[in-house]
């Protein structure tokens, strides 16, 4: 009996110790499962639920980011922000809400009942007035009534109203970019807001001895552009007065470095005032702040000659000796494909044919050196492809497929029909010729600068070029593109004691598939000088109006008068 008993006392104790110790496990558990939890929160979820706690007892106040500036290669600003205010009310920290609606109301014209209504909701914080002045703000702060708390806004301004506006573009009201380079470096631009924070109770009224937290904004970069203010006013007052003189349906102008592709102008018109959007009007906003220069594609006519004549002497195919004659048209694959000039321009030589833009010859060209090498050297000038500047929207050319090409098809090619360029993919090309033979990527940034600390945060690097003409053709070229100012088509854009090169172009317009009666697009191209090639200068007059539409009377004008204005800008002499 006794061992009977100790047995069971055993039995007990073992049952006691197996509950023991299955609560501390337990007990053991939860403290685990519980250290685990709170090192969760701590190291996963502190910050979050730290700001979360921080949002619940404060009362925030935006500080809007100052929008980096965009100035010119000197330093002039195009775009700036001019710094508004907004007035917010806390209705829980105002004491006499009467007597702060009848200021309010005489200070901002507003009905004074309702804003009583107003500050006699049951909110937080209520708006007041946005566009505050600095006067209006300084004046209420004095007042000495409570509850009114101020958010700084920025407001983008253009110091020139509708200068360079479609190469620009425009901000939206809360100042991000919509397009042009507002919008391509909106990152860069924008900034990052701060906040201000005080501390506050349940129901939103400031704490007396409540904290105040201040986290600053981060100013966007500013931004450096290639655009000279100078240069970009020639362009501007060059597209104007086309406007004014031919009614045509738009002008537009490109200046660029030959040699770096460095952007120094890009006009067009019709524009509109950067200040002053007009919002309203969606279809005419977009067609005024689309770039022509980059989004749109054209026949460009015998500008294009530049590029087939460089073709035909980098081949060897063809030298400055090369004669021909012109009857005035040139029989291909059974079509008769004129001349402009269709009494014929006779025997001539290589040369001759340049200045005197014969058709004949840049058919002969393109239909000797072939198909495949001409298609060779469309892809090394990259004409069907986007050239690859810093902006948005970008389109390359439009060529027919090079297994569908037909004789006739190239001979047209020669001479500038049947191939679409972007103005500034043909530009570009043409830069090519006369710099020595080497590629230019176009570009219109420079560099982006921190405007606190001065710091560098990009800057623009010349990329690796190609070389596509020998210096021999690149030289040979100038000359003849100068003789087309001295002596032919492009007198008009002659300068003077400067050597200046360029080629005209009169370009029939299409419309559904047809010649449009009557529509042309005349456009020149020229550069300066020829001894030291910097200047490059693309002018295409859209839709002239009247009896005038070549491209020798409606364009080759105004690009003499821009070289003329940069040669006086620039202080450089006349070799002559």
């Amino acid at each position: 009996m006794r061992r009977s008993k100790h047995i069971e006392s055993l039995n007990t104790q073992s049952f006691l110790r197996k509950r023991l110790l299955a609560v501390l496990m337990l007990i053991t558990f939860i403290f685990t499962a519980l250290f685990g939890r709170l090192m969760y929160i701590q190291l996963f979820r502190g910050s979050e639920l730290q700001a979360r706690a921080l949002d619940q007892w404060t009362r925030d106040v935006p500080l809007r980011a100052p929008r980096g500036r965009i100035t010119d290669i000197s330093g002039i600003v195009l775009a700036d922000t001019a710094t508004e205010y907004t007035l917010y009310v806390r209705p829980n920290d105002v004491s006499d809400k009467e007597e702060l609606a009848l200021l309010l109301s005489e200070v901002f014209e507003l009905d004074r009942e309702k804003l009583l209504n107003k500050l006699n909701k049951r909110a937080s914080e209520v708006t007041i007035s946005k566009k505050v002045t600095k006067e209006q703000m300084q004046f209420l702060r004095g007042s000495g009534l409570g509850g009114m708390y101020f958010s700084e806004d920025i407001k983008r301004f253009y110091p020139f109203g509708d200068f360079a506006s479609a190469l620009l573009g425009f901000t939206d009201y809360d100042t991000y970019g919509q397009s042009g380079i507002e919008l391509y470096y909106d990152e860069y631009l924008r900034g990052v807001d701060g906040q201000i924070l005080s501390e506050s109770d349940l129901v939103g009224r400031a704490k007396k001895d409540g904290k105040t937290y201040y986290i600053p904004y981060v100013s966007g970069l500013d931004l450096t552009l290639t655009i000279d203010y100078h240069i970009q006013s020639f362009a501007e007052n060059a597209v104007r007065e086309a406007m004014t003189a031919f009614a045509p349906k738009s002008v537009s102008c490109i200046i660029m470095d030959c040699n770096t592709g460095a952007v120094r102008a890009m006009a067009y018109s019709p524009s509109f005032d950067l200040n002053e959007i007009p919002r309203d009007d969606v279809v005419s906003l977009f067609e005024m702040s689309k770039n022509k220069a980059t989004s749109t594609v054209y026949e460009p006519g015998s500008t294009f000659k530049i590029l087939t004549a460089a073709i035909g002497l980098e081949t060897g195919k063809f030298n400055e000796n090369y004669s021909f004659f012109c009857p005035g048209y040139r029989m291909i694959d059974g079509q008769r494909i004129k001349c402009w000039r269709t009494i014929g321009h006779g025997s001539q030589r290589y040369g001759d044919g340049i200045n005197n833009s014969c058709n004949c010859l840049f058919m002969d060209i393109a239909t000797t050196v072939g198909t495949e090498t001409m298609y060779d050297y469309f892809d090394a000038l990259g004409l069907k492809e986007p050239t690859g500047i810093d902006y948005g929207g970008e389109i390359g050319g439009i060529l027919i497929d090079e297994t569908a090409v037909k004789t006739v098809d190239l001979a047209r090619m020669g001479f500038g029909q049947a191939i679409a360029v972007t103005p500034l993919g043909l530009l570009s090309a043409a830069c090519c010729v006369v710099n020595g033979g080497h590629t230019v990527t176009p570009y219109i940034l420079e560099k982006a600068v921190d405007p606190k600390s001065g710091q560098i945060a990009y800057s623009h690097t010349e990329p690796q070029t190609d070389r596509i003409f020998s210096e021999g053709t690149s030289a040979r070229m100038r000359t003849f593109l100068q003789g087309v100012v001295d002596e032919g088509g492009g007198k008009k854009a002659k300068v003077e004691g400067y050597s200046i090169g360029g080629k005209t172009g009169t370009a029939q317009k299409y419309e559904n598939g047809a010649i449009a009666s009557g529509k042309y697009i005349s456009s020149f191209l020229g550069f300066s000088t020829v001894e030291d090639p910097r200047y490059a200068v693309l002018f295409i007059v859209d839709e002239p109006q009247g009896y005038l539409y070549y491209g020798s009377y409606v364009a080759a004008p105004f690009v003499g008068k821009i070289l003329k204005s940069i040669f006086d800008y620039t202080g450089l002499k006349p070799y002559r």
